[in-house]
């Protein structure tokens, strides 16, 4: 029991904490040593941690990352990204259409795609206009992490909860619309207000954007097989199936090369995420995930042991990843 609880929290440091003395590992390195300490520590056999990963979650992850690479390939977020642009003639509007924007692509593709694709896009068109771009890259930001919680492809947390819990991806939707427009809607009302002086002012000159070089033959195809899936995920299709099926087909019918949307996949997320399946794993033979799970429901139940054992793993595992992410930012 000790041994499981060390080799999780000092995990769990590791992956927080990236600045410690003599340490360079990242946060997937991190996570592998964990997961393999687990096991040559003795709080698992190799067969448990093979049987603690979970694959229907790196599946769907690893389907929808070949998707959204051949859209990257083909320019369709750069396209996107161009196209509101292109629209917003204000510096009121040109917030609006970021927050917005962001948010409806986060929603159904990841959201750090959205960021890192679309910054430089916007930085390339707010360049000449000699504007401060704090406002704009903050609605980016925002609009993205807010709009992606709209369905269960906006973020791996959302993966995660979709599949464990078994929700469909329509009643997801139907869910969280309610909460993603308003969040939307709070969030360019936030930023409209704490930038009002300078939002007030029109552009100096006229907002120019760089013509993209979309290949629309393959962003057709991406589209349509996205578009597909979704069809198929609201038809009650299996998560991981419809994905890795969405994926496969994308690879067959792009008629590119595959090692471009290969190397765009994030193998380092999977590599974290079945890293920390194991962890996770490890510290629930120690008996401290049923613990926290007893006395954390017992808040919201009443103490419900029947759910408390059935939810426990994933409750605590999406509370230490927002944990993370929690001291990645003040860090």
């Amino acid at each position: 029991m000790t041994a499981g609880l060390v080799i999780f929290a000092v995990t769990y440091l590791l992956i927080a904490v990236q600045r410690l003395p003599f340490v360079h590992l990242n946060r997937p390195a991190a996570s592998l040593l964990g997961a393999v300490a687990m096991v040559v520590g003795g709080v698992l056999s190799l067969q448990d941690a093979y049987a603690a990963i979970d694959f229907d979650v790196l599946v769907f992850l690893l389907g929808l990352m070949l998707i959204v690479g051949y859209l990257e390939v083909g320019k369709f977020f750069e396209w996107a990204a161009e196209w509101v642009l292109r629209r917003a003639r204000t510096p009121d509007r040109l917030l609006l259409g970021v927050v917005v924007g962001g948010g409806l692509l986060s929603a159904f593709f990841v959201n750090d795609t959205i960021c890192l694709v679309v910054t430089p896009v916007l930085l390339a068109a707010l360049g000449p206009l000699r504007v401060r771009p704090t406002p704009y890259l903050l609605a980016l930001a925002m609009g993205a992490n807010v709009g992606s919680v709209l369905s269960i492809t906006g973020n791996p947390q959302n993966m995660l909860v979709g599949i464990w819990s078994g929700t469909t991806f329509g009643g997801f939707l139907t869910h969280m619309l309610p909460v993603a427009a308003g969040g939307l809607a709070l969030t360019y009302a936030y930023l409209r207000w704490s930038f009002r002086a300078e939002l007030g002012e029109p552009f100096r000159e006229r907002l120019e954007t760089v013509p993209v070089a979309v290949d629309r033959p393959l962003v057709m195809k991406g589209v349509l097989v996205f578009g597909a899936a979704c069809v198929a995920w609201l038809a009650g299709g299996s998560l991981p199936l419809v994905a890795i099926s969405a994926g496969a087909l994308m690879v067959a019918v792009a008629q590119r090369d595959p090692a471009y949307a290969i190397d765009r996949v994030e193998w380092s997320l999977l590599l974290f995420f079945a890293s920390l399946f194991v962890v996770m794993r490890g510290l629930e033979r120690t008996g401290a995930v049923a613990w926290i799970d007893a006395r954390g429901l017992a808040l919201v139940q009443g103490g419900g042991t029947p759910m408390a054992a059935r939810v426990g793993i994933p409750v605590t595992f999406l509370t230490l990843l927002w944990g993370v992410a929690v001291l990645i930012v003040m860090g």
